[in-house]
Parts: structure tokens; sequence; C-alpha cells
């Protein structure tokens, strides 16, 4: 056999043709690894969402349950995306998977019709499963199906090639030089269409909210601040996120101080989830009752999310949790006995069994413990509000069942009862009462009378007062960019042109 050669005005490129019969094998290493560093990097939520989404046990009730509802394909499915809690190990797995599917269709192309894939259309199928897998709604079934597709197809291929020997095929005969170029310029045209339509499908906002509820579940507080930010500075709007950023703002011990730093146009909609029966929020109602000590109404929401996503290692570890602490060691102990039947969460659940009958979890309190006078309460599940001012009334120390309250009822324009319940602040230390509370309280004092205000038994800065002054100045001159930059940041300015609920206080 002869060697290739491509001329250019200034040189000859040797190509030894050992490296042609090595494309496929250099472009399955090249197609792994491009996979692998995205699946590490920005597609690193693809990894994460499909393990917090699936749990695969070792138990014969699953594995039945499973092949008579979903089939084996999904078993299948399950049973490789529990990996997934490796992060490198999961994206290594699903780029093998993702490139074996392209090795695979060229193997088959050339066992079928006895001829190299010159036009390189094995890369068609993987590259457009690897951009199938972007929205992370899509079932990755379906590329465990093509993968064992392709691989049936390829034994039945190896043997019965034989037959293929006997039967003759028009075979194109192409030049050397130019099966090199065709399959350089086609390889080219691929790729760049492959970046077009990966940049194009690319869903920045959703791998955001994903990385967001991640540090959520971490407690990492700062990073959760960092990926809110990224979405609210684009200019757009989402309760997820408002959810989540204010969350992060108080577990920062800034949720009085930056409140209104960000344009809060979903009002109270901003601090939580009201029960919409609605799928998608269903996973996230949970974390502000959790944070609050309401473990009721958190246990809820999370038995609410298992039946729509099934029993998924979140939803059991958090209802074991909650069940633990709500003093049902038995009810706890069936989620625990769950997740003792899978492979990487059987530790937490062992943990979790030590804590059985002690009745706590470290880091998980139940804010209503010692209240035996009301031992069953109905939640509001459609408004918070009256939830956090009864936890404030039973647990005078709920500092987050406090600073909800005021965030509530400010964004709700309700400056009275703001006044009324800001008494809880006295209970705890604050440098000083915060310039959020310190502007809703002025515009009570413009509403009253002096004795009337006199018996909230607060006073307004000589500071706030010559804001208010500022303010009010620009606002009269219309000077409305001076105003935003001043005071955007300001009640008053979320009041008079942010609140979805209009301008005027609510007085009842």
């Amino acid at each position: 056999m002869g060697a290739f050669y491509l001329e250019c005005p200034h040189f000859t490129y040797y190509l030894p043709p050992i490296l042609m019969k090595r494309l496929p094998h250099l472009l399955f290493a090249l197609l792994f690894i491009i996979y692998f560093l995205c699946y590490q990097g920005v597609l690193s939520h693809v990894i994460y969402y499909h393990e917090q989404h699936h749990l695969f046990l070792f138990s014969k009730e699953y594995f039945l349950k499973q092949i008579h509802t979903e089939g084996l394909l999904s078993y299948l499915t399950d049973f490789i995306i529990q990996f997934f809690y490796m992060p490198a190990l999961g994206s290594a797995i699903l780029a093998g998977i993702l490139a074996g599917i392209y090795l695979l269709t060229h193997y088959n192309i050339k066992k079928i019709t006895g001829q190299p894939d010159i036009l390189q259309l094995s890369l068609i199928p993987s590259v457009s499963l690897f951009i199938y897998t972007l929205p992370v709604d899509h079932s990755l079934t379906l590329i465990i199906g093509v993968f064992l597709g392709l691989l049936i197809l390829g034994c039945i291929a190896f043997f019965i090639s034989g037959i293929w020997k006997n039967i003759t095929l028009h075979r194109i005969n192409v030049p050397g030089k130019k099966k090199k170029l065709i399959s350089t310029a086609l390889i080219t045209i691929y790729a760049i269409g492959a970046c077009y339509i990966f940049i194009h499908s690319y869903n920045m906002p959703e791998r955001i909210m994903i990385m967001a509820e991640k540090s959520v579940k971490e407690k990492n507080w700062e990073n959760v601040l960092t990926q809110t930010e990224k979405y609210i500075n684009s200019g757009r709007t989402n309760q997820l996120i408002s959810y989540f950023h204010n969350l992060a703002l108080y577990h920062t011990g800034k949720l009085p101080y930056q409140l209104f730093d960000y344009p809060q146009k979903l009002g109270v909609k901003a601090l939580y989830f009201p029960w919409n029966s609605d799928s998608r929020e269903s996973e996230y109602g949970h974390f502000i009752y959790e944070d609050l000590g309401y473990i009721n109404e958190a246990q809820r929401w999370e038995f609410e999310a298992m039946v729509v996503w099934g029993e998924t290692a979140p939803h059991l570890l958090n209802l074991a949790r909650y069940n633990i602490v709500n003093k049902r060691p038995e009810v706890a102990r069936r989620f625990i006995n769950l997740l003792k039947q899978s492979l990487f969460y059987r530790k937490d659940a062992e943990e979790l069994e030590k804590q059985l009958h002690a009745g706590s979890v470290p880091g998980l309190r139940m804010a209503l413990e010692n209240n035996k006078e009301h031992p069953a309460r109905f939640a509001n599940v459609i408004n918070i509000g009256p939830e956090l001012q009864y936890l404030c009334e039973q647990d005078t120390t709920n500092r987050m069942a406090f600073e909800y309250l005021m965030s509530d009822l400010l964004l709700s324009n309700n400056i009275v009862r703001f006044v009324d319940n800001l008494k809880f602040i006295r209970h705890f230390k604050y440098p000083e009462m915060p310039p959020a509370y310190q502007e809703a309280l002025y515009i009570y004092k413009l509403g009253v009378d002096g004795e009337t205000f006199s018996k909230s038994g607060f006073n307004v800065s000589e500071n706030t007062e010559k804001r208010f002054q500022r303010y009010y100045s620009l606002y009269k001159n219309r000077q409305m960019q001076r105003l935003k930059a001043e005071f955007g940041n300001t009640y008053w300015y979320y009041l008079n042109f942010i609140s979805p609920y209009g301008d005027k206080i609510i007085r009842n």
C-alpha cells in the first residue's frame, strides 16, 4: 500500500495509511474527551439533575416494579444513572456511551456496506444525542436504548459478516487523497454545525437554577448568592431564583439590609411558594419550612414531591429526617430501609438509623416542639404570612420567622401590621434598626398622628428623615434617573414604583 500526500503551496504533508485506519479510534477518543469535559464543566448540572431524580435499588421488589411499570430499558437506565453520584465517574460513563455510539455506528456501516464511512455519517447520531442531553428533562433512556440497539446490531453484523462476502456490492472507488479531503471537510462541517446548535440550545438560566438548588441543599449560601445574582443581573425575573436568593440573604445575615437591593417585582411570591399543586414547584417548598423549623409543613411538601417524582434519594432522606424529629421512628425506618438498598446512600441511611430513637437530627430543629396547647394546626398553604405570625408568637427567638414576617409585610404594602409586629425585634440583637425597617416606619409616621406613632414605641432616626426629604425632592422634580440611582434599593422606591400591589399602603 502506498502513502497519502496532502500538497500545499509551501510544503507536502505525509500521512501514513495506518493513521487513516485509526481515524475512527482517534475520533472516538476526541469525542470522549469533549463530552467528558462538557459534563464536568458547563453541563455538570445535567449529571447532578439526573442523579437527584433517579434512585436504583438492589431489591427484587424494585426490579419487578420497574419492569412492570417502566420496562427493562428504564431499569437499566436507572442502574447507570446511580453512578452519577460521583460526578467524574458519571461524566465518564455518559461520555463513553455517547462516544461509543459513534464507534458502533461506524463499525455497523463498515460491516453492512463493506466500505468505510467516507461521509462520516457515524458522527451524526452521537453528536445529535449529545445535544439531546442539554435539556435536563430529556430522558437518558433514549441514549441507552440507541447504544444497546447498535451493540446488538453490531453483534448480528459480526456473526453474519461471512454472508456479505458472497454478495457483490457496488463499490465506489475514491482515490485516497480525495477520501481524506472529503472526510476532513465533512468533519469540519459537522463540528461547526454542532457548535452552532450547542450554543443556541444551551440553557444558561436552567443551569443557574439547578446549581443554585444544589448549593441550597449543601447550605453553601455564598454560592447561592453568586448563582442567583447572575440570573438577577441579567434582567430576568424568576420565582425560584428570588426564593433561593432571599433564603441565602437570610442565612448570610443580609435579608433586612439587602431585601430591596434587587427589584422585588414578584412581591411576597419572592419569599415562598404557595401550594398550587404544581409538580415542578413541589420540589422546592420544603426548604423554607425546614429552615423555619416548621417540620410538619416541610414534611407535607416533601411527601407531595415524592408522589410526583418517585422515591428518589433527596425525598427519602428528608422524609426520614422529618419523621425522626416528629417522633415517628417506625415511619422513618420505612424510608431508611429503602435507602439501605441503594449503593451510594447506604451510609446516610445507617447514620439516620442511629438517630431513630434519639428523636433529633443534627442541623434540624422543630420550632413548635414545646407547644402543647395546640397539638394540631391546619397550615395556610396559600399565604405564608399567618404561619410566620404564628411562629413569631409561639417562639419569640425564631429570628428567621421574624425577618420573613417583616419582609412579607413590607412586600405586601402592609405597613400598619408591619409596625404592630416590629415589637418582636427586641428579642434580637441588631446593631441598629435596618434601613428598610426605618423607611417603612417613617411612612407609617407620616400617615398617623403623633400620639398613635408614639404608641408604637419606636423612633425614626434623623438620618432617615433627611434621606426622605432628598427622596421626595427628586420625586417631586421628576428626576427619575437620579432617584433610581440614589434610592433604587429603598423601601420607598419599591412602594412607589415596583410593588405589584400598587403604590398604596394597606392600613388594615
